[in-house]
């Protein structure tokens, strides 16, 4: 029997030409209806761009998803490929948003499709996610497909009901009877009508089982004989080859796709090219890619070839060792990883690990590597120590509670077997112990008396040397746009952790080539902000600034310029404010770091808030769409910080009483004095709004109490408006000469004065971008509006790039969001 083409179904591409009709839609059938192959067929009669994506195997992780996408993104637009890859996989909201910004970037001047195949292999949630929001913002021309078995862990229902959703069904797939006929034709023109008759009876539609059924009749095996499916594969698919090609068969099958010099490689068959050939040529059940320029044997015909693998366990080892060769040799570094996983080569992977050269964060989360580490002796596990420590670092940064505490029990144990060690370089040795006190520091995180009393003796054991682990490149402010906020832990301290950090903080930055640099001159920036002395508060600002710039750190520059912004809106400087804003958001742009990203947010979020624009703010911040288990990568629980200012901005004083409630949680975790500052003062004016005076006033007072034992008069000023009337009657009635809370009030009625001017700041459209965000509204994509206004495609898209420069949007939703705040829509 030749191998068969492809039926061309009208009918089924008629049903999958509402692709175009759809951000998404869902393919759902079981194995075998030949959805793949439909999908494909249509793609091809259209001539459409196609971007493809498969899984393979059960995967509860991302990087093998984001890698391929990648690798497709990269076909349209390189520029845009790489951005994405230093932003990294969106784990958390902000990164999403960033994300879908660069997407929304590439120009599909032609309907395109995104096809995510076996997608019921996908267990991860983060991906679902991700693929469900970029269908949510109906990107111009780009239309998601997925191809699936079960719609089990898709959640979609949202979208069906708004209509942007489509499904297409394992009824709508499998072939009628005319389609039966025709291919059973196609396939064997001498076939005889009874046989086709009993065919479809038979299968039912299922265009795999149809074809393993024509093979068995074009050997003999009559239509309709009692046996399973598994027999009728091994004696239509399997059995008809010789030996040498059912070994090259069950050697392949550990693969998911290969090319064909990998199946060289693995097979170890000098004959590959022709057997390939053969396969491609007899066996519809094997696929080749063009576009790729790789093979894949369908499930149907795989799944049977892994259960009759009959290899000994010391050669699946082998096979195993020789993909992670090859991936090793080609610096696809997780993927050798998971398979010397496999082959239990822990190693290799251990050795590789341990070169302080290959220290990357993104290598210690692999398949299999908490197995690895959790099942070595000690003994193994002090040959390997730079790789220990880095899985411990990434189990403290995040991990829970019980498991950073256990990180704690193994740290301790880990130093003492090294410092109890012989037959050992001492520099060596000292160095390791050294790096162990450095990853010590993260158990104690925000206790800074014992951070700078570890980083302190780490520096002498050091002796000049540089650490392996910490490296210049590591965010020394962890995603917080404020410094001292995270080691004020204690009512009264302010000014101590001061001191401290002033003596301290350049300790680090000698240990790690420069992280940190700049970071004494940041807390007195700081601190003088906080504490009204505005003159000492700029000049430490610019110091940090020029000092941070030495060594690259950014995460010190954001921070400094943060405290000049607000620094300036007292001033009545708002246009420098939000020139720096600006100009800082190109920069963090041009970095396309997701934790620097996150930082600039939250500066972003709150500056915004402050000036009673809250719908300017990064809309995660503005809905509460955090991550409180993701607290290193959120600021530190700053983001409730910003998320309460933009909720007290919108007035909505109901959910700010009940979300205040919740914040003292995740400051309690760090203990973040100023964050309880801020939140009750969140507590006062819900309070004040809501039950009057009586209610709110207490609140207030007992947070001016707290401020006052170390002198903080900003948050007060920042949210003075919110709070005049009740610290008016706290002076009147009680404190008429408290100088603490005179200060407040005359900067705090400087700052409402500063801000009362805020209307002048207001952007404006023009009357084209007005007409060309009203058409976006209702709907039209980049196309449309074109033809609609005679315009060409990027006339309209440097429209709507001015637009969100102008309201300093983040995409077309963001756009639209603030242009109806301000009544600028048609």
């Amino acid at each position: 029997m030749r191998k068969s083409k492809i039926l061309r179904r009208k009918r089924v591409n008629g049903i999958l030409s509402s692709i175009y009709d759809y951000s998404l839609t869902i393919v759902e059938a079981p194995i075998g209806f030949g959805k793949t192959t439909a999908v494909m067929d249509f793609i091809h009669s259209e001539s459409s761009p196609c971007l493809f994506i498969a899984f393979y195997r059960n995967c509860d992780t991302y990087e093998e998803f984001w890698c391929q996408f990648l690798k497709e993104i990269n076909k349209l637009d390189k520029s845009i490929g790489i951005k994405l890859e230093k932003l990294g996989f969106p784990t958390n909201v902000s990164q999403l948003e960033k994300t879908l910004l660069a997407l929304d970037d590439i120009d599909f001047d032609r309907k395109t499709i995104l096809v995510i195949d076996d997608y019921h292999l996908c267990e991860n949630r983060n991906v679902n996610d991700f693929i469900m929001r970029i269908a949510a913002e109906q990107l111009d021309n780009l239309h998601i497909v997925i191809v699936t078995r079960s719609t089990i862990n898709i959640d979609f229902v949202e979208m069906l009901s708004k209509g942007i959703c489509n499904v297409i069904s394992q009824q709508q797939l499998k072939f009628n009877n005319d389609e039966i006929h025709d291919y059973c034709k196609m396939v064997n023109s001498d076939i005889l009508e009874n046989d086709i008759e009993k065919i479809k009876k038979y299968t039912d539609g299922w265009i795999s089982f149809m074809y393993i059924v024509l093979r068995g009749l074009d050997q003999g095996i009559p239509v309709g004989i009692d046996k399973s499916i598994d027999e009728l594969i091994e004696s239509t698919l399997f059995q008809v080859y010789d030996e040498e090609i059912q070994t090259f068969l069950l050697k392949l099958s550990i693969l998911d796709t290969f090319s064909e010099k990998l199946a060289l490689y693995i097979t170890e068959n000098l004959k590959t090219h022709e057997i390939l050939k053969k396969l491609l040529r007899e066996n519809a059940f094997v696929f080749y890619d063009e576009i790729n320029k790789t093979y894949k044997i369908h499930n149907v015909l795989l799944d049977f070839l892994r259960m009759r693998q009959n290899f000994k366990s010391s050669e699946i080892q082998r096979l195993n060792r020789r993909l992670g060769n090859w991936y090793m040799d080609r610096r696809e570094l997780l993927t050798a990883y998971s398979y010397y996983y496999k082959s239990e080569d822990y190693n290799i992977i251990l050795t590789h690990l341990n070169n302080p050269n290959n220290i990357d964060n993104n290598l210690i989360d692999f398949d299999g590597v908490v197995s690895i580490f959790e099942n070595l002796s000690e003994e193994e596990l002090c040959k390997y120590p730079i790789a220990y420590l880095q899985y411990i670092f990434m189990r403290i940064l995040r991990g829970s509670n019980e498991i950073v505490l256990n990180c704690i029990e193994k740290l301790e144990k880990f130093q003492y077997a090294y410092e109890h060690m012989e037959s050992i370089d001492l520099k060596y040795k000292k160095h390791i112990i050294a790096e162990i006190l450095i990853i010590k520091k993260f158990t104690c995180f925000n206790h800074l008396d014992k951070i700078s009393e570890t980083s302190e003796q780490a520096l002498k054991l050091l002796n000049g040397e540089q650490s392996y682990i910490m490296k210049r490149e590591n965010e020394f402010t962890f995603g917080s746009p404020q410094l001292i906020y995270i080691y004020f832990r204690e009512q009264g301290t302010f000014n101590k952790i001061l001191q401290l950090a002033k003596l301290k903080f350049p300790n680090h930055a000698k240990l790690s080539n420069g992280c940190g640099t700049g970071a004494e001159y940041l807390a007195q920036a700081e601190y003088s902000l906080e504490t009204g002395d505005w003159e000492m508060a700029e000049l430490y600002s610019t110091k940090a600034i020029y000092k941070a710039s030495t060594k690259s750190q950014y995460s010190i520059i954001i921070c400094a310029r943060f405290n000049l912004m607000r620094l300036y809106v007292l001033q009545n400087k708002i246009d420098q404010a939000l020139a720096m804003l600006k100009q800082l958001g190109e920069k963090v742009m041009l970095l396309n770091n997701f934790l620097i990203n996150t930082t600039f947010e939250l500066c972003k979020g709150y500056l915004y808030a402050n000036l009673c624009q809250p719908e300017k703010a990064p809309y995660w911040l503005q809905t509460g769409n955090v991550d409180a288990a993701d607290l290193f990568y959120q600021g530190v629980a700053f983001n409730y910080i910003v998320y309460g200012k933009t909720i007290m901005a919108a007035k909505n004083y109901i959910k700010l009483e009940i979300e205040s409630e919740s914040f003292v949680e995740y400051f309690s975790i760090y203990n973040n004095q100023l964050g309880f500052i801020h939140n009750a003062i969140f507590d006062s004016v819900a309070k004040f709004n809501l039950y009057g005076m009586e209610i709110g006033k207490p609140v207030l007072e007992r947070i001016l109490k707290q401020g006052q034992a170390d002198d903080i008069i900003m948050p007060f000023v920042e949210d003075y408006m919110y709070i005049e009337k009740m610290i008016i009657d706290v002076v009147a009635q009680e404190n008429p000469n408290n100088k603490y809370i005179k200060r407040i009030i005359k900067y705090g009625r400087q700052y409402v004065k500063s801000i009362s001017s805020i209307n002048s700041h207001r952007a404006k459209l023009s009357p084209r971008e007005i007409e060309v965000l009203s058409l976006v509204a209702e709907g039209l994509n980049r196309g449309e509006i074109a033809s609609r206004l005679v315009l060409s495609q990027s006339t309209v898209k440097k429209h709507l790039q001015n637009i969100y420069s102008k309201l300093d949007a983040n995409g077309k939703i963001e756009a639209i969001r603030i242009a109806r705040k301000y009544d600028l829509l048609k």
